[in-house]
C-alpha cells in the first residue's frame, strides 16, 4: 500500500529541480566568466601601461632612409608631437597600431605617403613611407619682405630652413606670390599649382637650360569652357620664354609640353645657350616656334644674380 508521501508528491516539482539545477550553474559561469573577464581587463590595462610595452623609436623601423634634402628627424618628430611613446602600446591590436602610425605620420610635412605598416615581429615594427620633395620655390612677398619658400610637386609647402638659401637658388624659382599656407597645406592659388606642374615637368632639365623662375601670369585667361593660367620662364640672362599654359592645365589645340619643350631644346641646339649675353629677347614656344631677338645688348657690367 502507498504511503501518503508517495503519493502526496509533485510530478512538476520532480521536473523543475533540473531546471533550477542549470540556472544555478548558468549563472555561477556567468559571473566567473564576468570575473575572468575583468581580471583580464585589468591586468591589460596594466601591462599596457608598462613602460616594457610602449612604442619606442627603436621599435619603428622606416624605409627608405631619410633623403639628403631633409635635415630633420622626422621620426623623432612625429613620435614626440603626437606623443606616441606614451600613449600607444604594442598589445593593442594590431589595426589599431598601424592606423595610429599612418595617421601620425602622414601628418608630417615631409611625408607624402605611408605606403604600408607591418608588425613584424614582437618589438618591431616596419613602416614604408614615400616623401615629399622640394621642386622649387615660391618667392613670397608679404608686408615688405620676400621669402623663398619651399614647395613640391603637389604645390604644398614644406618646412624652412632645411635647405640652405645656396640649395634653394638652384631650384626653380615661382616669382611674384603674395600668400603661403602652412607647412604640409597646399597652396589653394591654382597659379602655383600650375607653376609646380610645370616646374616638375622641367626639372631635369633646368639648369641645363640655364632657366631661373617661373612668372605665372596675373589674371586667367578664358576660353570657352576653359580657365588657365598662362607663364613666362626667364633664362639667365633675361631671355624670356613664353610657354603658355602649365602641363595638364593647357587648353585644347595648345601645344603639349613634350613639343613646347622641343621647340626650345632644338633652338638652343642650334643657336646656343641661353647663358649669354647673345641670347634673344624671348622664345615664344606655345604653337609654333617664334625668336625675337634683343634689341640692345646688356651692359658688360651687368651680372646675373640668382
Amino acid at each position: 500500500m502507498a504511503s501518503s508521501d508517495d503519493t502526496n508528491t509533485d510530478p512538476n516539482a520532480k521536473r523543475t529541480a533540473p531546471r533550477m539545477r542549470f540556472l544555478v550553474v548558468a549563472v555561477v559561469l556567468v559571473a566567473a566568466g564576468v570575473g575572468a573577464r575583468k581580471a583580464w581587463d585589468s591586468m591589460h590595462a596594466s601591462l599596457a601601461s608598462s613602460p616594457r610595452y610602449k612604442l619606442t623609436a627603436a621599435v619603428l623601423q622606416i624605409t627608405p632612409d631619410t633623403p639628403t634634402w631633409i635635415r630633420a628627424d622626422v621620426k623623432a618628430q612625429v613620435l614626440r608631437d603626437a606623443g606616441l611613446t606614451d600613449s600607444l602600446s604594442l598589445l593593442e591590436p594590431p589595426e589599431v597600431i598601424q592606423q595610429r602610425l599612418v595617421d601620425a605620420f602622414e601628418l608630417h610635412p615631409w611625408i607624402r605617403k605611408v605606403e604600408k605598416v607591418v608588425l613584424a615581429g614582437p618589438g618591431r615594427i616596419e613602416m614604408t613611407v614615400s616623401y615629399r620633395q622640394p621642386i622649387a620655390v615660391a618667392e613670397v612677398t608679404a608686408a615688405g619682405q620676400t621669402n623663398l619658400v619651399l614647395l613640391d610637386t603637389d604645390a604644398v609647402r614644406l618646412p624652412d630652413g632645411n635647405l640652405t638659401d645656396v640649395h634653394k637658388s638652384y631650384l626653380p624659382r615661382i616669382s611674384d606670390i603674395h600668400e603661403r599656407p602652412q607647412e604640409g597645406d597646399a597652396w589653394s592659388d591654382a597659379r602655383v599649382r600650375g607653376a609646380a606642374a610645370l616646374a616638375t615637368q622641367l626639372g631635369g632639365v633646368w639648369e641645363r637650360l640655364s632657366l631661373l623662375e617661373i612668372v605665372p601670369s596675373p589674371h586667367p585667361e578664358i576660353l570657352r569652357a576653359n580657365r588657365y593660367y598662362t607663364y613666362d620662364i626667364r633664362a639667365t640672362y633675361g631671355t624670356v620664354i613664353h610657354w603658355g599654359a602649365a602641363p595638364g592645365y593647357d587648353p585644347p589645340g595648345e601645344s603639349p609640353f613634350q613639343e613646347k619643350l622641343s621647340r626650345l631644346t632644338g633652338w638652343i641646339e642650334q643657336n646656343g645657350s641661353l647663358d649669354s649675353l647673345n641670347s634673344p629677347q624671348s622664345i615664344d614656344v606655345r604653337d609654333s616656334l617664334y625668336i625675337e631677338k634683343r634689341i640692345a645688348k646688356q651692359d658688360d657690367s651687368d651680372e646675373v644674380v640668382r
